[in-house]
């Protein structure tokens, strides 16, 4: 991310290096170069040409500049060891329910992805709960076995209805909704 010396840096560069007098009269055959530029001017060892800094000076119009970022974020698959899949049901295992859940999930709190059924990923939460995120009918689960990518946002929540993730083999989709999977206390 730019610091702001990163940003008056730039900002510096747009400002003219010198001030010229525009009712000066000189030519181009003046000789103006470095050698008649006041002593500590920034050009030293350059050719300086000062027409083109009074012509900028004399108009009052300014250009704008546009300083855009963009952060993407990589939401890795979990390790093979340490795999989060639903277990079969049997008497040995829990058995897990979904529940609502919030629309929306903080990025940060996502640990790990993988794939749960064909049209829904598992999103692993660094607090260890298990977000079940429904894709939309035209993605397949699958496709994401690699993680994803999501271009944050200015709230920094992944949101169901609102955000697209895309995977790293070239499929964009939308996340529909969100589930917490909670054990069943049966």
């Amino acid at each position: 991310m730019p610091s702001i010396a990163h940003i008056l840096a730039s900002l510096a560069l747009l400002l003219p290096a010198t001030v010229v007098d525009p009712s000066a009269e000189w030519s181009w055959d003046s000789g103006w170069d470095v050698a008649s530029l006041p002593s500590g001017a920034p050009l030293s060892g350059t050719t300086f040409d000062p027409a083109f800094v009074a012509e900028g000076l004399g108009d009052d119009t300014w250009n704008q500049v546009r300083i855009e970022q963009r952060v993407i974020i990589r939401i890795a698959p979990r390790i093979s060891g340490q795999s989060f899949a639903l277990p079969s049901p049997t008497p040995d295992f829990p058995r897990f329910r979904e529940r609502k859940t919030a629309k929306c999930l903080p990025i940060a709190s996502i640990a790990g992805v993988q794939a749960d059924t064909p049209d829904r990923l598992l999103l692993i939460t660094r607090n260890r709960k298990l977000i079940g995120a429904s894709l939309d009918k035209t993605c397949r689960a699958r496709d994401f076995y690699s993680g994803f990518y999501v271009e944050r946002n200015e709230d920094g929540q992944l949101c169901a209805g609102r955000d697209i993730i895309h995977s790293r083999a070239g499929a964009n989709c939308a996340v529909t909704k969100m589930r917490e999977l909670v054990q069943d206390d049966d």
